[in-house]
């Protein structure tokens, strides 16, 4: 078994970044508080993509009963990782979210449907990797952890 990220889940931090760049160049106060947000925005997605996707990449195999435990030391490891990494990345969603309320507001105020589509669409997917892909990350960390190491 690979460790690495599902496609669609790959392709979607890329059309968000892609998405960011966008909305960088806007004018105002809009394009400024993007600017802001852009370095604390790619670390994180960085830190999910070192240690949640490649975690949700084992799920379908799991899934299909496969016992591979070729990639379960690796897998192990992000786990153990991800759990001490956990409280600091959903603290990290939690101001994202405080930027991503004002950066709606600002978007709106000055016309930029682009910036509030954008932060929209970025609060429901920190949503969805807060109730389903988190915990199925970790959980997919746990069953690493359980296999035997050969």
């Amino acid at each position: 078994m690979p460790l690495s990220a599902p496609p669609s889940m790959d392709r979607d931090h890329q059309d968000l970044l892609q998405l960011l760049v966008r909305v960088q160049n806007l004018s105002g106060k809009t394009g400024s508080l993007v600017e802001g947000l852009a370095k604390p925005l790619q670390e994180h997605m960085e830190m999910e993509e070192s240690l949640v996707l490649p975690l949700l990449g084992l799920l379908r195999d799991y899934a299909k009963g496969k016992k591979g435990s070729a990639s379960a030391r690796k897998a192990s490891s992000l786990y153990v990782r991800l759990q001490k990494e956990y409280p600091g990345m959903l603290r990290g969603h939690r101001e994202l979210g405080k930027v991503l309320d004002k950066l709606k507001k600002v978007g709106a105020e000055e016309g930029h449907l682009t910036a509030v589509r954008f932060a929209e669409a970025l609060v429901r997917y920190s949503q969805e990797e807060e109730e389903v892909f988190y915990p199925a990350a970790l959980l997919a960390g746990k069953i690493a952890l359980a296999k035997p190491k050969t």
